[in-house]
């Protein structure tokens, strides 16, 4: 009897337990899926690069070529060019007895390598699998070597490592400003700057052997670095260092810099300070030191020479800026509303101030002066009446806004801050020397930005050196956009200022800085230098040029001038800032119109004194004074020193 076979029903329940086991391999799946998508972007690379150290017995670093910097006109002053490194693989090469005759004759013919030196470096380093032999050899041996492999079979072991070296073509052009790079990075200027844009990202290549000993390589491609586009102008810091050279060999001083900018956008068209040093031979002494007294020096007085040769006078130092400040007192007090062009002033070749005795540079005394004639005649007189009527609080506040006793933001490394006194310890006596600039510190791209913001109608810009950063492909990554950071003067202000310092060079104190056919304005400075008794000075020149609408600004500051029939005297200043004006003018695309006169405002001048002296601030300070004016202020101090010295 057949016994009849049950058949099992898919009733609800197997239905329901299906159901859940699908449902369980659904998520399963999906949890798979998204762990495997988290681990790739997340882990990815890390366990990559495990797998590829697991399977390589070999890998270098591909090194990324530091970027380009140019002038503004695509001048190449900085750049990279690709060297080799030769390197051998020992481990190869005694991995069969006929490996090495055919490799040591392709090291002798190729590279001019002893054959006997070469079995003994490889003998000696037999597990070694990445030997650095020589470094820096030139692409045609590289060539030749290659070529030569490519017709006999066992030459093995030898390859060549790409890497870079940073070469300056002009040598010492723009030193300060461009600064130098070494293996590790950028020192100083826009190579440490921007050393993270300049440097890019290194790459990678993993490889090994197969049983045949064919190279299969796992590459990451390096990322090159970007090219810097400067603001600087070859031929314009050309003529600035010619003429600073000149000036060292002819008369010397101990510190000298100029700075020539565009007071429309704060770009700066050149920049030098002292003499420049060779940035592709950077610690070179050379030229500046005699044999006998490099021979004399310690290693510590030649550090203290290279500190001195790297820093950047015209962001790093700090001076009292002397009589350019008048310019800012004055524009101040206009802006304020307590003083107008029409008003007049008394000199008598000294004020009371204070219970203090405080010259006037022209100690016989001015007479009677307009607002104008006390800026083209640098009466110091005239500039403490000025500074106590706007007073104290006002006189700080303004020296604030225009960027004294703060960095300005210029992009280059090292800048000080200098050092302003704060406006509760601001009393009579200081607020007076403070109107005709001493008793406190600047730098001189601080007088630079905050001239540039006069003579432009009021904006204030952020002095800079670089234009734009392109990728190597030529990607735009950033672009100045030259916008005013805020405004310190009206447009009024700077009509009056335009005026009276085109006063002061036709028939004032700075004469020596006219150039022929051109409408040239600009004020003199005299500091004289702590201890007073010393009689040392600092003098200088801001000079700009078309009068009506400047369109570039040229700024000399001479420290210690050598010629003694010259100190104290500005002379030297407006005569280079008129030599350097000569030359780029025409460059600049504004030529001469002969003899030329400019109209201005009759009304704010009077008939001139011919009794104009050269303002020597000598002995506008009593000797026994107690000048504790260079405190620092709150807001910052003056490290002076530059951030890497």
């Amino acid at each position: 009897m057949k016994r009849r076979r049950r058949v099992r029903q898919f009733n609800g329940v197997m239905k329901n337990n299906l159901f859940g086991v699908f449902v369980f391999v659904i998520l399963l799946c999906g949890f798979l899926t998204g762990r495997l998508v988290w681990i790739n972007n997340v882990k990815g690379s890390e366990y990559g690069k495990r797998v590829l150290s697991q399977q390589a017995y070999s890998s270098r670093v591909i090194v990324a070529e530091r970027g380009a910097i140019t002038d503004r006109n695509g001048i190449v002053l900085a750049r990279s060019e690709k060297t080799y490194n030769v390197i051998l693989d020992p481990d190869v090469i005694l991995t069969h007895d006929y490996y090495m005759e055919p490799t040591l004759e392709a090291l002798n013919e190729c590279l001019g390598y002893d054959k006997n030196t070469m079995l003994n470096v490889i003998n000696g380093n037999p597990t070694s699998k990445y030997l650095v032999y020589e470094r820096n050899i030139d692409y045609s041996k590289v060539s030749e070597f290659n070529k030569y492999k490519s017709s006999h079979k066992f030459v093995v072991g030898v390859w060549f490592e790409e890497q870079y070296s940073r070469t300056y073509p002009y040598g010492n052009f723009a030193s300060h400003v461009l600064g130098y790079a070494t293996k590790d990075g950028g020192r100083y200027g826009i190579e440490q700057y921007y050393d993270e844009y300049l440097t890019g990202t290194e790459g990678q290549e993993y490889g090994y052997y197969d049983p045949e000993l064919n190279s299969q390589k796992t590459t990451k491609d390096a990322v090159n670095g970007d090219t810097l586009v400067t603001t600087l102008d070859f031929n314009i810091q050309t003529v600035i260092q010619e003429k600073i050279t000149k000036f060292q060999e002819t008369t010397g001083c101990e510190n000298i810099g100029v700075i020539v900018m565009n007071p429309q956008n704060g770009e700066i068209y050149g920049m030098a300070s002292n003499y420049e040093y060779d940035l592709n031979n950077p610690r070179s002494l050379e030229g500046l030191y005699t044999e006998e007294e490099l021979a004399e020096m310690s290693d510590e007085d030649k550090m203290s020479a290279l500190y001195k040769m790297w820093r950047n006078f015209c962001i790093s130092d700090t001076y009292e800026p002397g009589s350019t400040f008048k310019t800012i007192t004055v524009a101040s007090a206009l802006e304020e509303g307590v003083i107008s062009p029409s008003d007049q002033f008394d000199c008598q070749g000294y004020s009371e101030k204070g219970g203090w005795k405080i010259t006037c540079n022209n100690k016989d005394g001015h007479g009677r002066l307009t607002l104008a004639e006390a800026l083209m005649k640098s009466c110091n007189c005239a500039l403490m009446d000025i500074a106590e009527k706007l007073g104290p609080n006002k006189f700080y506040l303004y020296q604030k806004i225009f960027g004294f006793g703060a960095k300005t933001g210029i992009d280059l490394t090292g800048e000080a801050t200098g050092i302003i006194i704060p406006k509760e310890k601001l009393k009579v006596t200081e607020l007076a020397t403070s109107s005709f600039g001493t008793t406190f510190n600047v730098t001189m791209v601080q007088v630079a930005a905050a001239y540039a913001s006069i003579l432009n109608g009021g904006d204030y810009y952020i002095p800079h050196v670089v234009k734009q950063i392109k990728t190597a492909d030529g990607i735009t990554v950033l672009k100045e956009d030259q916008a005013s950071v805020r405004e310190t003067v009206s447009s009024t202000t700077t009509e009056f200022i335009h005026d009276a310092l085109y006063m002061t060079v036709e028939k004032g104190t700075a004469t020596p800085a006219k150039v022929k056919g051109y409408l040239i304005g600009g004020k003199t400075g005299t500091a004289q230098k702590r201890p007073r008794t010393e009689k040392k000075y600092v003098v200088s020149f801001v000079g700009f040029a078309p009068v009506e609408n400047p369109q570039v600004m040229t700024y000399v500051v001479i420290d210690e001038v050598h010629d003694e029939s010259l100190v104290g005297s500005s002379s030297p200043a407006t005569k280079m800032t008129a030599e350097i004006m000569n030359e780029i003018l025409p460059y600049l695309g504004m030529y001469p119109e002969g003899d030329i006169v400019y109209t201005v405002d009759l009304d704010l001048l009077q008939e001139l004194d011919s009794n104009i002296h050269d303002e020597v601030n000598e002995g506008n300070l009593p000797e026994d004074y107690d000048e504790n004016a260079e405190e620092k202020s709150e807001e910052g101090s003056d490290d002076n020193s530059g951030e890497d010295i």
